[in-house]
């Protein structure tokens, strides 16, 4: 009796721990599922994630590169393109231009690219495809590359998929340092020019207008420093105090002041001329042009940067239209001048043009002097306009030599 007894305790007993094994086993299955999908959903997501990345790493090398395969192809052929965007998708989608192969895009096409992305040895199903390639000038020294992207992948077991369609992706692709095609074009092949972009990016500004007790014209570095002996230098201060006359070459003075006899240059008269100067100097130019004619301080950077052949970022040409030979006028282009002794280097006439290369190669606009600029440089008033400096332009043509 004891031991039927003790068989019902012990079976009783065996039963609720066999129901509990079997119910968490089933449990961990379960759990086991879900984490197992859920890794997989995460290791999908992952994927998606780096084939975004690397597509548009793709996009930025082959619109570079056709945009070099371009310019190459109009240099060395002597002929502008009819339509640089169609030329410039055909060479990112084919590695073509005018039905000629472009070694530049060998292997770099955007069909190569997706190959590649999308044969990477995973354990997923992947299917790329990309469409609608625009291409557009962005801000002067930029374009902007665009294209919808559709991707599709799934697992094995194609019990987990992830699908994203019509995404549209854009790059910004830096034109710096690619070769502008209308100077050998319009040189013969003579002179060549790269896009630099200027540094600091403006041609000229207006820093402090003064009183009319203002007068005489002068430049040179700036100095805060009132014991600073250094008559090459313009002093900036608030007033008089502690200035010892023949220290500087010019003085800019917040106070009002009528410094004739003392220095050979001065701008007075202005309560902000201090801060107007420091901001101006924080671009990386420190130099200042006192003008007497307009009573004021300029920084003129493009003084001595014209034999640096920089590109300024203002109304000209795109270098889209450029690759087409057309030289009109975009809010947002870039202009270079021409660099007259580079001319006469090479035995060319020197026009009496306005020196912005697109204008001057057009012949196109009256050519005026700049103050405080070489004899060859200037512009017509329209030009003047756009970069700030109406106030500096003279009356007097510019020098042929």
């Amino acid at each position: 009796m004891k031991a039927q007894f003790y068989s019902l305790i012990s079976l009783l007993l065996a039963v609720p721990m066999l129901l509990f094994t079997v119910n968490y086993l089933g449990y961990t299955e379960q759990i086991g599922e879900v984490v197992s999908d859920r890794v997989i959903s995460d290791q999908i997501n992952q994927l998606v994630h780096s084939i975004e990345v690397d597509t548009t790493k793709a996009m930025e090398i082959s619109g570079r590169r056709a945009l070099l395969a371009a310019t190459n192809h109009v240099i060395n052929s002597g002929e502008f393109l009819d339509d640089s965007v169609e030329n410039l998708t055909m060479l990112m989608l084919q590695g073509r231009i005018n039905g000629s192969e472009a070694f530049l895009m060998l292997n770099n096409t955007m069909p190569n690219w997706s190959e590649r992305i999308s044969s990477k040895p995973v354990d997923f199903e992947v299917a790329l495809s990309y469409g609608n390639i625009s291409i557009e000038n962005l801000d002067g020294f930029s374009i902007r590359v665009g294209m919808d992207l559709s991707i599709t992948v799934n697992d094995i077991m194609k019990e987990s998929k992830i699908e994203k369609s019509g995404v549209r992706k854009y790059v910004t692709i830096s034109l710096a340092g690619l070769e502008d095609p209308i100077f050998p074009l319009e040189t013969q092949g003579f002179i060549r020019r790269m896009v630099v972009p200027a540094d600091p990016g403006y041609v000229g500004m207006n820093v402090v207008t003064g009183s009319q007790n203002s007068s005489g014209t002068c430049s040179g570095d700036v100095t805060f420093n009132k014991s600073e002996d250094d008559d090459t230098k313009i002093l900036v201060a608030e007033n008089l105090s502690s200035v010892t006359y023949g220290y500087h070459l010019g003085i800019i003075l917040e106070d009002e002041a009528n410094l004739s006899g003392d220095v050979s240059c001065w701008v007075t008269g202005n309560g902000s001329a201090v801060s107007l100067v420091t901001s101006a100097i924080e671009s990386g130019y420190e130099t200042i042009y006192i003008d007497q004619g307009t009573k004021s301080a300029w920084s003129l950077p493009v003084s001595e940067n014209l034999a640096e052949r920089y590109y300024y970022e203002a109304e000209g040409p795109t270098f889209l239209q450029r690759m087409e030979g057309n030289y009109t006028p975009s809010p947002n282009g870039i202009v270079t001048f021409i660099y007259v002794p580079e001319l006469l280097e090479q035995a060319f006439p020197v026009s009496s043009y306005s020196r912005a290369a697109y204008r001057y190669f057009s012949d196109d606009g009256e050519c005026y002097k700049v103050e405080n600029t070489e004899g060859w440089f200037g512009m017509d008033s329209s030009d003047a306009a756009k970069f700030n400096i109406t106030d500096l332009l003279t009356a007097s043509p510019c020098d042929d030599s």
